[in-house]
């Protein structure tokens, strides 16, 4: 029908956009097939330029599969600190909710049609509730498709004119995004960027940054516990964090994406713990 051939024409001219922006990515101008004279005069963001070697975690992959081939005899005993995956199948519970939503779909009765922009109020008032012990109101609770999408979207409220500051070292996503929204300056011999504030996280601190020593940024990308040291912030540290954000002006976008794993009596498990965060904190 009129409607199909429409979708049909769509989903070929994405095709062939996509195709174009590619070989104009590879060098050079891509020649529309129709108008031969015609070129492509769409320039990819010069950001994306600055990002060195790729994503970390698929080259963590090539590296250890490159030693895995050149010393089978040791492969068993690779620790991998790349990219982590689930291991265990979906609880029955949580399989049941999702089975039982999507048949509702199939039903007039249970069609819903597009979902709330903030998400399922439902699911936002638990989350206040059980997740945040009420410090938190449901209408400031956003459901997304998660943490690392979250943080991207931030630096689109954030743009191009600010200063980050980041664990070091840091998921790469913190210092990543900042460079694709143009806030940071070239990569040094370090490989770390100019414009960067980088927080050194290590042994000899106890893995929390000096911030006596820690000059100002606009946003500070805090996570504990932390990835990949997996080292856990106390409400003292974190206490002094929000201080220092007060007192400056900035903002703390705090990665709480490992929380669960927390299991220590008193450690704070989300910002909110803290006095003044409220104030100051987004929490992912």
């Amino acid at each position: 029908d009129r409607q199909s051939a429409r979708s049909s024409m769509m989903a070929l001219a994405c095709v062939k956009l996509s195709l174009l922006l590619l070989l104009n990515d590879m060098g050079g101008h891509a020649l529309l097939q129709q108008a031969p004279t015609m070129k492509l005069q769409v320039a990819r963001n010069v950001n994306f330029g600055k990002l060195q070697g790729g994503y970390l975690f698929p080259e963590i992959g090539r590296r250890r599969r490159a030693f895995a081939e050149a010393q089978p005899e040791l492969a068993e005993r690779i620790i991998s600190l790349g990219i982590g995956d689930t291991t265990q199948p979906v609880p029955p519970h949580i399989l049941e909710g999702l089975v039982g939503g999507a048949e509702k779909l199939g039903t007039s009765e249970g069609y819903s049609g597009y979902g709330a922009e903030q998400g399922n109020a439902e699911l936002r008032a638990k989350i206040a509730e059980y997740v945040y012990g009420g410090k938190v109101d449901a209408d400031e609770v956003f459901v997304s498709d998660g943490a690392k999408c979250d943080i991207a979207r931030l630096q689109l409220m954030f743009g191009s004119g600010v200063t980050s500051a980041v664990q070091d070292p840091s998921y790469p996503v913190y210092v990543d995004t900042s460079v694709m929204m143009g806030q940071t300056g070239e990569v040094g011999e370090t490989g770390q960027f100019e414009k960067v504030v980088y927080m050194p996280c290590l042994p000899e601190n106890d893995f929390f940054p000096d911030l006596e020593k820690t000059p100002r940024a606009d946003v500070i990308y805090f996570c504990s516990p932390n990835n990949p040291t997996g080292a856990v912030a106390t409400k003292d540290q974190l206490e002094a964090l929000v201080q220092k954000a007060l007192k400056e002006g900035s903002l703390i976008v705090f990665d709480a994406a490992y929380a669960p794993f927390i299991k220590s009596e008193g450690v704070p498990k989300s910002i909110f713990d803290v006095d003044g965060a409220d104030r100051c904190a987004i929490e992912v």
